[in-house]
């Protein structure tokens, strides 16, 4: 029986369907939808659904430890946390969409490139995700660095 020779590709071992978040997506909001879902991080998506940037947990803790101009570091968190008191009277939230913090060019792939390809692409731009895209910028899949471990066999 003949071996095959043809390269495993990312449709093989990526999950479809990602969960996805607009720009527009606010800080509580994005919070929320991360762990709805278990999710780190997700494809960010405009208004018609095509791939914009991606947004990870490290992103939105980063960007609430920086504060803002009127509010200082930490002030964030006080807004996402689920024990805040909705009686108390908070200083309005400052308007923080994901558009704000998210990275903006991420890397992407298309579901028959090969896994290896990808791979070290990845590791080469030191992330932990790659957006698997249709030929219009639609997110179709998304392959993490666990996918990639998971696709090769065990030592």
């Amino acid at each position: 029986m003949p071996v095959s020779t043809r390269p495993a590709l990312i449709r093989e071992i990526m999950t479809p369907d990602p969960v996805c978040v607009t720009g527009a997506a606010g800080l509580r909001q994005l919070a929320r939808v991360f762990e709805e879902n278990e999710i780190s991080g997700a494809p960010v998506i405009d208004a018609e659904g095509r791939l914009i940037g991606v947004v990870s947990k490290t992103d939105l803790i980063r960007r609430c430890s920086e504060g803002t101009p009127d509010s200082p570091p930490g002030y964030l968190f006080e807004l996402l946390s689920e024990d805040a008191d909705e009686d108390v009277e908070f200083i309005p939230e400052t308007i923080i969409v994901v558009e704000d913090f998210m990275s903006g060019d991420p890397l992407t792939a298309k579901p028959d490139d090969p896994i290896g390809r990808v791979a070290r692409r990845m590791s080469e731009a030191r992330v932990h995700r790659a957006v698997v895209i249709d030929e219009e910028k639609f997110p179709i899949g998304i392959v993490t660095s666990l996918d990639l471990l998971r696709a090769f066999p065990s030592c």
